[in-house]
C-alpha cells in the first residue's frame, strides 16, 4: 500500500468524523486505490497562467515555508478569479420526494468538459468550485513534488453540488475552500482586505498550518470598518449605505450579491433569489440578484447595477429577470 493511499484513507476517516454530509474523494486517473468513496476524474488537472506563473516562482523561493506557499496559492485564486454563479442558474430542483427536496447539478458546466470549454474559459476569469479545486490541488501537488508524505486532492459532495480541496499528510490535514457558498467567500473576503476564512484544519500535530493562517489574519479585520460604524436604526438606509461602500471597492457582481445577502439576512429579512440576464455578451449569462419585502414595500438588490431600490416586482422586464429557473431544465453549453 502506497503511503499516499494510506494518508487518503486516514483523511477520509477524519473528514467523516469532523464534517457533516456525504462526501467522495476525486483523484486524477492512473491510481490503483479502489474504495466506494473514491472517484477518478475524467478531466486532466491543469494550471492556468496566473497560477502557473506563481508556481514557477514558488518552486525556487527559499524564503517561504511550504504552508506559507499554500497561502500564496489561496491568495492567487482569490485575487485573480471570481465565482461563476451562472452555473447555479442551470441547477434543477427535484421535488419527487417532498420530504427530501434536492438540487441537481448539471455535469457539463465545469465538471465534465472538453478542450473547447477550457479554451473558452481563458477569455474571462469566472470559475466554479470544481475548476478552483482542480487548479488548487494541482498547484499544491506541483509544490509537493516527489514527497509522499503530503498530497492534495479534490473532495466533493456525492450529489456534485460543491467541491473543495483536501490536503493531508503526516503532520496535518485540512479542507481548503476559497468559495464556500454558505458564507461570504474568501474570493470576496480577500478582495475586501478581510480575514481568510476558507481553510478548515482537521488535524495539525505541529501547529505549523494553524500558525501560518493565524499570522496571515492577525492584521486583518473580520468586517469592513466602514460597515461596522453604520447606524442600523433605519434598516433600508443602513443597507443602502453598505451598497455605496461596496461600490467603492469595485467588487464583482457575485461578491456584491453574497455580501449583501449576508447583511440582509442578518437583519432577519427573508430574501428570494431572482436571476438577471447579462445582455450583449458572447454567451447567455445569468447573475443572481435578490428581492425582499420590508415594511410592506418590495426591494430589488440588483447585483449587476449594484443598487438597492424599491420596485414593483410585477413590472420587472420578464425578458431580463427570471424567477425560479430551478423548476425548468435548460440546454446550454459554452464556457
Amino acid at each position: 500500500m502506497l503511503i499516499k493511499d494510506e494518508n487518503i484513507k486516514k483523511f477520509y476517516k477524519e473528514l467523516t468524523q469532523s464534517v457533516e454530509g456525504d462526501y467522495k474523494i476525486i483523484l486524477e486517473p492512473e491510481r490503483e486505490l479502489r474504495e466506494e468513496w473514491i472517484e477518478y476524474d475524467v478531466v486532466k488537472w491543469q494550471l492556468e497562467k496566473p497560477v502557473q506563473d506563481l508556481i514557477n516562482k514558488l518552486q525556487t523561493d527559499t524564503t517561504l515555508n511550504f504552508e506559507e506557499k499554500i497561502i500564496e496559492i489561496h491568495k492567487c485564486l482569490c485575487f485573480n478569479y471570481i465565482y461563476d454563479d451562472n452555473v447555479l442558474f442551470f441547477f434543477r430542483r427535484d421535488d419527487t420526494d417532498p420530504e427530501n427536496v434536492k438540487y441537481i447539478a448539471v455535469d457539463w458546466y465545469g465538471r465534465i468538459t472538453g478542450e473547447k470549454w477550457f479554451q473558452n474559459r481563458q477569455h474571462h476569469n469566472r470559475r466554479i468550485c470544481y475548476e478552483f479545486s482542480r487548479i488548487y490541488a494541482k498547484a499544491i501537488n506541483m509544490l509537493i513534488g516527489e514527497n509522499d508524505e503530503l498530497e492534495a486532492f479534490v473532495i466533493g459532495y456525492t450529489d456534485n453540488t460543491h467541491y473543495v480541496v483536501g490536503l493531508t499528510g503526516k503532520d496535518y490535514s485540512a479542507i481548503l475552500d476559497p468559495d464556500d457558498f454558505n458564507k461570504i467567500k474568501d474570493l470576496t473576503r480577500l478582495k475586501l482586505g478581510l480575514t481568510l476564512d476558507g481553510i478548515n484544519i482537521l488535524r495539525d500535530e505541529t501547529g505549523r498550518l494553524k500558525s501560518v493562517v493565524e499570522n496571515f489574519n492577525k492584521d486583518r479585520l473580520e468586517e469592513l470598518k466602514e460597515v461596522e460604524s453604520l447606524n442600523k436604526e433605519d434598516k433600508i438606509e443602513y443597507l443602502k449605505r453598505i451598497v455605496y461602500i461596496l461600490r467603492t471597492y469595485n467588487i464583482d457582481s457575485q461578491g456584491f450579491m453574497e455580501y449583501m445577502r449576508a447583511k440582509v439576512e442578518k437583519e432577519e429579512i427573508e430574501i428570494e433569489k431572482i436571476w438577471k440576464e447579462i445582455k450583449g455578451g458572447p454567451e447567455k449569462r445569468y447573475v443572481r440578484c435578490l428581492v425582499f419585502e420590508y415594511n410592506g414595500k418590495k426591494y430589488l438588490l440588483d447585483s449587476v447595477e449594484q443598487t438597492l431600490n424599491e420596485v414593483n416586482i410585477d413590472e420587472l422586464d420578464k425578458n431580463i429577470f427570471i424567477f425560479k429557473p430551478e423548476e425548468n431544465e435548460y440546454a446550454y453549453y459554452g464556457g
